[in-house]
């Protein structure tokens, strides 16, 4: 596989859990704040902060005595995204990441 190939493997990952895994009540951290960057042979993804400054509260338990003890139903969806992300670009290139 070259480099292209990975790099098009990672891209249509994350665009494929961006539709999945980014939580959608506005739809704009999936359509706008989901990012990432490909530089030499590494692939940085991020939630850009200035499109998304909530973001930190849409991964963490909810606290609050306003949610009346409800569990966040996003909660954790990062570390999920992260975990999804590894495993289906394992698959895609038949290897392991490192």
């Amino acid at each position: 596989m070259d480099r292209q190939q990975i790099i098009a493997a990672a891209v249509n990952t994350v665009e494929e859990l961006r539709n999945e895994l980014v939580p959608r009540d506005t739809g704009n951290m999936a359509k706008n704040a989901l990012q990432y960057l490909i530089s030499n042979n590494e692939i940085v993804i991020y939630i850009d902060t200035k499109a998304a400054a909530y973001v930190y509260y849409t991964n963490e338990p909810w606290i609050s005595p306003k949610w009346k003890g409800k569990k966040n139903p996003n909660q954790d969806w990062w570390d999920r995204f992260a975990q999804t992300f590894i495993e289906r670009f394992n698959d895609k290139l038949g290897g392991t990441i490192k």
